[in-house]
C-alpha cells in the first residue's frame, strides 16, 4: 500500500496525518507546543518545538507501516508569521506567528510609503500589523538584525527547511505576507521598497504542489521516515481548507464554522471589494485565488452562551449522562425567526470582516419583559449567521451562490446548518470529514506532486457530501430583513464602543 503523510502545523500544535493514496484516513497523530504571550500583542513560538513535534509524531505514525511505502509527504501551516534565518540558516530569534501585532507603526509607515488602498490593490490583502511584512520590518528595527537576515519564512517553510535543507515557500503563504502581488504572483517590489525590506531575504515562490526537497539523513533519523522520501512545498492553512474541502472549480464556496468562521471560494482573479471588507490568499497554482472573508467569534459566541447562559443545561446532560447541545439546540429549534425580537451582535473580540474594528463589542438588543432563556439562545446563533451573510454579500457583488460547502465543529448541528441555509439563501452541503480540511489540502497537495493525483479533483477519494440542508424561502426573506438591522446596529454602536 501507498501512503501520503500530511502534517497540519496549528497554533497549538502539529497535527499528523497518514492517508492511503486511494482515499482512507489510516492514523493521525497530535503533538503540542507552547505559545508565548506578552506585552499585550506579542505572540511567538520556538520553530524548535514544531521541528520536535513533527519529529515526535511522524515516529508515532511510521511504527505501523513500512515508511517506504510514503509517496510523499507536505504540510499545511499557520500563516502570516515570520520566521527569521541568518546567512547561516540559523534561526536570528523566536518566531512571531499570525497573532502577533506588535507592528502598528510599520503599518504606519505603509501607510505613507505605499497607501492603504494601492496596497489592498497589490497584495488583495489589508494593510495590517498581522502581515509578515510589518513583522520583518518591526525585527529589522528593534532587533538590530537588518544587517544578518538571510532569509524570512513561514512556519511550514522552516520545517521543510529542516527536513531536506532546501528553502522555499508557495504562493499560498506568500499571499498572507502581505508583500505578495496577488496579480502577477510574485513579490511586489513597490511593497518591498515602501517597507525597506530587500526582496532577496524573500524566499523562491514556487506552487504547493512543487517538489521542495529530499528527507536528509539526519531528518531520517530524526523522524523514522526513509531518507530521499520526497518533500513537496505544501500550503499555507487558509488555501490548504479550501482545498480540503472540496473546492475545485472557480465558483465553489464553503463556510469553516468553528472557533472563529470564514466562507471562502475559488476564483481566477482576487475579489477587490472598495470596501476592503475581505482579503484573498493565493491558490496551490499559479492564478488561482481563494477570496474570504472571515469573523472573529462564531464558535466562540456559542461556547461563551453555553457557558453563561446554559449552566443548568450542562448541570442536567451531566446528571442524565446526555447531550447539552441537544438541550440547547431544542430550545432554539422551537423558537420562532428572529428570536422574538432579540438582537445579538457576535462581537466578543472585535470583528474582522466585514468592519474590520476591534473596538466594537458583543450586545443584546430589544430584551423585553417577555424575552426568554430560549430567546436569547437562538439570537446567539442567528447573529453568527447573519454576520456571515454580510460577509457573502460582498462576495455576491462579483458571483452567484447556489451552495456551500460546511466544515468545522458547528458543521455537526443540523439546527445550525438549516439555519444557516435560511439566512445565506444557499444549499448547505456537510461533508464526511469536518475537521480535516487543512490534512486533506496539503494531502492533496503531496499526491498531486508525486504523482498519484492528477489534480485538486482528486479530493472526491477523501471527500463525500452526506448531508444537505435546503433554504426556506420565507424564512430567507425574514433573515434578509434581520441581517440588514443587524448592520444598522453595528453602524449606531460604532460611537458608544
Amino acid at each position: 500500500m501507498q501512503y501520503i503523510l500530511a502534517h497540519d502545523l496549528g497554533t497549538s500544535g502539529n497535527k499528523a496525518t497518514l492517508f492511503s493514496v486511494e482515499g482512507k484516513l489510516i492514523a493521525s497523530a497530535v503533538e503540542s507546543y507552547p505559545c508565548h504571550y506578552c506585552s499585550n500583542n506579542w505572540a511567538e513560538q520556538d520553530p524548535e518545538d514544531w521541528y520536535a513535534a513533527v519529529c515526535r509524531a511522524t515516529k508515532k505514525l511510521t511504527q505501523a507501516i513500512d515508511p517506504a511505502e510514503i509517496v510523499g509527504v507536505s504540510f499545511s501551516g499557520h500563516m502570516m508569521g515570520a520566521v527569521l534565518l541568518d546567512k547561516a540558516g540559523e534561526l536570528l530569534r523566536p518566531a512571531m506567528i499570525w497573532a502577533d501585532q506588535r507592528s502598528t507603526q510599520q503599518v504606519a509607515k505603509l501607510s505613507q510609503t505605499v497607501g492603504d488602498d494601492r496596497f489592498y490593490a497589490i497584495s488583495g490583502n489589508r494593510n495590517n500589523p498581522t502581515n509578515s511584512i510589518c513583522k520583518i520590518m518591526w525585527s529589522m528595527e528593534h532587533d538590530g538584525c537588518a544587517d544578518r537576515i538571510g532569509k524570512a519564512v513561514n512556519s511550514k517553510d522552516y520545517l521543510i527547511y529542516r527536513l531536506t535543507g532546501q528553502l522555499g515557500t508557495d504562493y499560498s503563504d506568500a499571499s498572507g505576507t502581505g508583500a505578495f502581488d496577488l496579480t502577477d504572483f510574485c513579490w511586489s517590489q513597490e511593497i518591498l521598497e515602501g517597507a525597506g525590506v530587500p526582496m532577496d531575504i524573500l524566499p523562491e515562490l514556487h506552487a504547493a504542489t512543487d517538489l521542495a526537497g529530499k528527507i536528509t539523513a539526519q531528518a531520517a533519523r530524526d523522524t523514522g521516515l526513509v531518507e530521499g522520501t520526497p518533500v513537496f512545498c505544501g500550503v499555507g492553512d487558509g488555501t490548504a481548507a479550501s482545498v480540503g474541502t472540496g473546492i475545485a472549480e472557480v465558483g465553489q464556496g464553503y463556510l469553516s464554522l468553528g472557533t472563529s468562521a470564514w466562507i471562502s471560494y475559488l476564483d481566477d482573479s482576487p475579489c477587490l471589494d472598495p470596501q476592503q471588507r475581505t482579503f484573498n490568499l493565493a491558490g496551490i497554482e499559479k492564478g488561482r485565488v481563494y477570496p474570504l472573508g472571515s469573523m472573529q467569534a462564531a464558535g466562540a459566541s456559542y461556547s461563551w452562551m453555553r457557558d453563561q447562559l446554559c449552566r443548568a443545561e450542562k448541570l442536567d446532560a451531566e446528571r442524565l449522562g446526555t447531550d447539552v447541545y441537544r438541550q440547547i439546540n431544542d430550545q432554539i429549534a422551537k423558537t420562532p425567526v428572529g428570536a422574538n425580537g432579540v438582537l445579538y451582535l457576535p462581537y466578543l473580540m472585535g470583528e474582522r470582516s466585514p468592519w474590520w474594528d476591534a473596538s466594537i463589542q458583543g450586545s443584546f438588543l430589544g430584551l423585553k419583559q417577555e424575552t426568554t432563556h430560549a430567546d436569547l439562545l437562538r439570537a446567539v446563533m442567528e447573529g453568527v449567521s447573519m454576520n456571515l451573510n454580510l460577509i457573502l454579500r460582498v462576495f455576491r457583488e462579483k458571483r452567484e451562490f447556489n451552495s456551500l460547502r460546511i466544515i468545522g465543529g458547528g458543521a455537526k448541528d443540523p439546527v445550525w446548518r438549516q439555519m444557516l441555509a435560511d439566512v445565506l439563501n444557499c444549499r448547505i452541503e456537510k461533508v464526511n470529514l469536518l475537521e480535516e480540511g487543512c490534512s486533506l489540502g496539503a494531502a492533496v497537495t503531496a499526491g498531486i506532486g508525486a504523482g498519484v493525483y492528477e489534480d485538486a479533483s482528486a479530493i472526491g477519494k477523501f471527500l463525500q457530501v452526506d448531508d444537505v440542508s435546503v433554504p426556506d424561502p420565507e424564512r430567507t426573506a425574514q433573515y434578509a430583513a434581520l441581517t440588514d438591522r443587524l448592520a444598522e446596529a453595528y453602524r449606531r454602536l460604532k460611537g458608544f464602543y
